[in-house]
């Protein structure tokens, strides 16, 4: 090969141009390939660091060519809305100690995003904001916590924790201008003893709600059956006052009938009751086998037919 490419009678190298501009060639050619950066979406370039200046540059999505980037640090940063998970998924489960001394185990994401016009102050003045991100996932939760009980959290209060998270974390990681736009807690895992305790509760609370519907009913069956007896005596009651209302009325009409009959009659009512007497004395049905009836003078007991 040597003895192919050297000219021993002029003493160099055979087609030692070519060779040169080959190598030229290759040089140009990288160096402007290694000038293109492709940004995606969602994404900006930032320079991180420059021979010729200046830092804290950003580099938009797409392509984009430079020969400054060519020897320059460029770090591609995602900016739109993602999330951090802290599950067993990812094997980073939070554990967060509530104000009654258990340790509780939290599956839970935060949802964020950057301000696509401060991504190069964030990378070069704030660092690798995960790292941020993390840390006040990790903080925060466990501040929380430390104020609630574990029965709390695992209950009602799951909502109620999530809420306080959020307030406060988008407080904290707002100050390093990263948006927060929501924290989740995905699942509690409370200690076994503490799951048992609530579960005991929740069959003692149960019981104590079933005593109350049956005793509820029990009442609204006894003022119904109340009503049913108020309703029949008021029944009754008026059934009695039209019957006898109705028997005044007949016994009106049967003594001006006695007037209309006999105007000299002086006693009417007298006259009507000996009627009904003697009826009731010649009824096959009645009891009665006599009567005494009196004007004022002698009394006259009156007997019925063979008695």
């Amino acid at each position: 090969m040597k003895k192919f490419l050297w000219d021993e009678e002029k003493g160099m190298w055979k087609y030692g141009w070519i060779i040169l501009i080959l190598a030229i060639l290759v040089i140009v050619i990288t160096f402007v390939a290694a000038s293109f950066v492709v940004v995606p979406a969602g994404h900006k370039g930032v320079v991180v660091t420059s021979p010729v200046g200046p830092d804290k540059a950003e580099i938009n999505e797409g392509w984009n060519w430079n020969p400054v980037y060519a020897v320059s640090e460029i770090e591609i940063i995602r900016y739109n809305t993602q999330t951090k998970d802290m599950t067993s998924a990812t094997g980073s489960t939070l554990t967060v100690r509530s104000s009654d001394n258990l340790d509780i185990r939290l599956d839970c994401s935060l949802v964020f995003r950057l301000p696509s016009d401060k991504v190069a102050d964030i990378r070069i003045e704030r660092g690798n904001y995960y790292d941020l991100v993390e840390r006040y996932m990790r903080t925060t939760p466990r501040n929380v916590a430390s104020n609630l009980t574990g029965e709390f959290i695992g209950g009602v209060g799951r909502v109620a924790m999530e809420m306080q998270v959020l307030t406060l974390i988008t407080s904290d990681l707002g100050a390093y201008d990263i948006i927060v736009e929501d924290f989740l807690i995905r699942s509690v895992d409370l200690p076994l003893t503490m799951d048992q305790a609530i579960e005991e509760k929740k069959a003692a609370e149960q019981k104590v709600l079933t005593a109350e519907y049956l005793r509820q009913a029990a009442v609204i069956n006894a003022d119904a059956q109340r009503q049913v007896l108020v309703i029949e005596a008021e029944g009754y009651k008026n059934a009695t006052i039209i019957k006898a209302n109705g028997s005044a009325e007949a016994i009106r009409l049967v003594i001006e009938q006695f007037l209309a009959s006999d105007p000299n009659l002086t006693n009417a009512t007298q006259a009507y009751l000996t009627q009904l007497y003697l009826q009731a004395l010649n009824d096959p049905n009645s009891n009665i086998e006599y009567i005494i009836i009196t004007d004022g003078g002698v009394p006259i007991i009156i007997q019925p037919k063979g008695g």
